[in-house]
């Protein structure tokens, strides 16, 4: 009895432990805007490879989903009131982006991160703020837009990127033999196509247009006309579960992309010289994005029923 008794008294303290400390957890836990103004600071994600959403200039990083989180820090500064608000910069790749979000090692991840439902299991996505097809690059003097002429070659796809996905399901669809192999940096990768490497690179349309601007010589290569996919959203990469930053984020950028000054950012970006090469995309906005912009209220938006 003494042991049963002895059981019961352990049993009944672990219970009281539990009931006590769960909610002192739960406090250490603090929401994303609580812990902002708490520290405030704010914790952003970026890519060096990423032009001309995410690169680096200099030592800053640059680019259009980066002025996109600078108009959302100021929009902080104002809810908060506070007068100033620390940025840390964190270098993320396509793979690592999930992996500081998820483990609250940042607060956005200032990337354009392309919507699949296996993503959202990882992470919150903003509203999307572009959108782009998944194509691939070749070089010109062996590019063809017939995939299985593709069929046993190696081509290359960003490790960590909804491309590896959609050119599996390429492969099996059309019962080809491509070898897909990973690497972790556009530039390099794009490098490796470059020196013949590779007969191809997957990516989306925008960031291999980039890519092939950033080229000495953009001659040299082609960008299928096929897509591997329709026009996919891209949003921000934001916490898991954290319903109040969201909504703070995707009313931030709401009132961004309805306004003028949107349009200014996105001509900045992709309708005008970017220095400091003056590489001009020419990317007029596409009409996804158009009908989001020309919203005369509030903008919402469902990814899975976009899919």
């Amino acid at each position: 009895m003494p042991d049963i008794f002895r059981l019961a008294k352990r049993l009944l303290m672990m219970v009281v432990l539990l009931a006590v400390t769960t909610p002192c957890m739960a406090d250490k836990q603090l929401h994303t805007l609580e812990q902002i103004a708490s520290k405030k600071t704010i914790t952003l994600g970026y890519q060096d490879d990423a032009f001309p959403f995410s690169w680096q200039n200099g030592n800053t990083p640059a680019g259009y989903s980066i002025d996109i989180c600078n108009s959302i820090v100021s929009a902080l500064k104002t809810k908060l009131q506070l007068k100033n608000l620390k940025i840390e910069w964190v270098k993320a790749n396509s793979a690592s982006q999930f992996v500081l979000i998820k483990n609250h090692m940042a607060d956005i991840m200032c990337i354009p991160a392309f919507y699949s439902q296996s993503r959202h299991s990882m992470s919150e996505f903003s509203l999307p703020f572009y959108f782009s097809s998944t194509r691939f690059v070749m070089r010109k003097t062996e590019s063809s837009d017939n995939l299985a002429k593709l069929s046993g070659h190696s081509v290359l796809v960003k490790s960590g990127t909804i491309y590896v996905e959609q050119l599996q399901k390429v492969n099996a669809a059309n019962d080809l033999d491509i070898n897909i192999q990973l690497d972790t940096n556009n530039i390099t990768a794009f490098n490796e196509l470059k020196n013949g490497e590779y007969s191809a690179l997957i990516s989306s349309t925008v960031l291999l247009k980039g890519m092939i601007a950033q080229t000495p010589n953009p001659e040299e290569y082609a960008l299928s006309d096929i897509a591997l996919s329709a026009p996919l959203p891209a949003g921000l990469l934001l916490p898991l579960h954290d319903k109040e930053f969201k909504e703070f984020v995707d009313g931030t950028l709401s009132s961004l992309m309805t306004s003028n000054d949107f349009t200014a950012l996105y001509n900045k970006w992709f309708q005008s010289p970017i220095p400091p090469k003056s590489i001009n995309l020419n990317i007029p906005m596409s009409d996804n994005l158009k009908a989001l912009t020309a919203a005369k209220k509030k903008i919402s938006f469902d990814y899975e029923k976009y899919n």
